[in-house]
Formats: C-alpha cells, sequence, structure tokens
C-alpha cells in the first residue's frame, strides 16, 4: 500500500503540472478576451481553439472514468470547438473554469482510496484511471506550451 501511496501522490503532483513548466492557470493569466480569438500566422489554432480543447478532452475522460455507459465522441471533431473565438468573455472565462475545475475533479477521483489506480476499467479495453490522469497530465502539457508560444507570439507573455 504504500507504493500506491507514492503513486498517487506522484498523479496528484503532476496533475498540478507545476514540476517541469508553468501550469493551465498560469498559461491564462491575464488572457484577454480579444487574445484568445487571434490567429497567429503558421500556428493551427487560437488560444481560445485550445483551451476549449482541453476542456472537451478532459471532460471525454472524466466521463469516460465515471460512467460505465460512456458513449465515445467521434475524433477529431468532436474534441474541437466549432469557433476560433469565444462569443464573450464571460464564455472563455466559463472555458477556463471548466478546465480547472476537471483538474480538480480528476485529483478527487486519484486521491479516493476506494479508486485502484491500476485495475483496468470494466467498460474499456484495458485503460486504468492511472492511465487516464497521465493522459490529461500529458494532453494539457502539450497544449499548455502551445497556448505560451501563441501568446509570446503576441506579445502578450
Amino acid at each position: 500500500m504504500g507504493s500506491e501511496k507514492t503513486i498517487r501522490s506522484l498523479l496528484l503532483e503532476q496533475l498540478d503540472g507545476k514540476n517541469a513548466h508553468v501550469d493551465f492557470k498560469q498559461a491564462v493569466q491575464g488572457l484577454t478576451f480579444k487574445q484568445s480569438g487571434i490567429r497567429v500566422e503558421g500556428i493551427p489554432h487560437t488560444i481560445w481553439e485550445l483551451i476549449e480543447h482541453i476542456r472537451i478532452g478532459q471532460e471525454d475522460i472524466l466521463e469516460f472514468c465515471k460512467n460505465p455507459d460512456y458513449d465515445a465522441l467521434d475524433w477529431p471533431d468532436d474534441y474541437w470547438p466549432e469557433r476560433s473565438k469565444p462569443e464573450s468573455q464571460e464564455e472563455l472565462e466559463e472555458s477556463v473554469q471548466a478546465v480547472q475545475d476537471g483538474i480538480v475533479e480528476m485529483r478527487e477521483l486519484i486521491r479516493d482510496p476506494q479508486n485502484n489506480l491500476q485495475h483496468p476499467f470494466p467498460h474499456g479495453d484495458g485503460q486504468t484511471l492511472f492511465r487516464e490522469a497521465m493522459l490529461i497530465v500529458d494532453h494539457n502539457a502539450y497544449h499548455i506550451g502551445q497556448i505560451v508560444l501563441i501568446r509570446r507570439l503576441l506579445g502578450s507573455w
């Protein structure tokens, strides 16, 4: 059980995302509504699209972890927003908050000792809670880096 606690602690640390780079909260701190929808030449996505993609991906992963009747989204169409920018500052803020809430929710699943980190979900094909948490860590880190790059190119970093 000691190694299980270590694995849980390491996962929680990784979900915070502060070891090797800035975390999501830092990446979007001070981001303006206008900046979120600017498409930079040579970059395929706006910051808004990346934030929404992170949100949608996290929600899908969490739904898979919690719902034995999970119904998969269609890749890639269902994982990206239809619009390149939010309709309002409020929509941007809600999306940012939803990403942060999703991280908290995964942390709660990891913290719960009733959740076996390495037992495959019965409704999957070998996925475990450990694997799904690491998928969020990896996916978020990749797109957080893109957000930071775009902000640098916009001169807002």
